[in-house]
């Protein structure tokens, strides 16, 4: 994650690992594309800052797509897991997920931890572990 924000390139996807029994079926026909939901087993990303434009450092962002639907932040404090005060919630809808800017001084474990607990609070099924997809590169 350091040589990412270094290159002001990639993401990091985090998704929970779960028994395939346990996630329910996916809904089904013409109508599935209208659902006000996202995916039944949250994923979450992390995205390094973009390059400093007119030296105006930019942040980090963070984003959870997840089927609990509209206001997450919400629910997110409401289960002791608040977004920390000095990040800022840019998107809460309950079919494109929840976008949280990230200072670019945060620390990369820190945020892993917010994320990866904020994901396993959303998780509606016990977690067995997690899968981690890195994309890009570092220059």
């Amino acid at each position: 994650m350091a040589a990412m924000t270094e290159a002001h390139d990639g993401w990091v996807n985090f998704e929970p690992s779960v028994h395939v029994e346990d996630v329910p079926p996916a809904g089904s026909g013409a109508f599935s594309l209208f659902s006000a939901r996202g995916p039944a087993i949250p994923l979450a990303t992390w995205t390094p800052p973009p390059a400093p434009k007119r030296g105006r450092v930019q942040p980090a962002m963070v984003g959870l797509q997840h089927g609990v639907g509209a206001k997450v932040k919400g629910r997110l404090a409401e289960l002791g897991h608040p977004v920390p005060d000095d990040w800022v919630a840019v998107q809460d809808y309950a079919k494109k997920g929840l976008v949280v800017a990230v200072p670019p001084a945060a620390d990369h474990a820190e945020v892993v931890r917010w994320l990866l607990r904020a994901a396993a609070l959303l998780t509606p099924m016990p977690l067995t572990g997690w899968r981690m997809a890195v994309y890009g590169r570092p220059r």
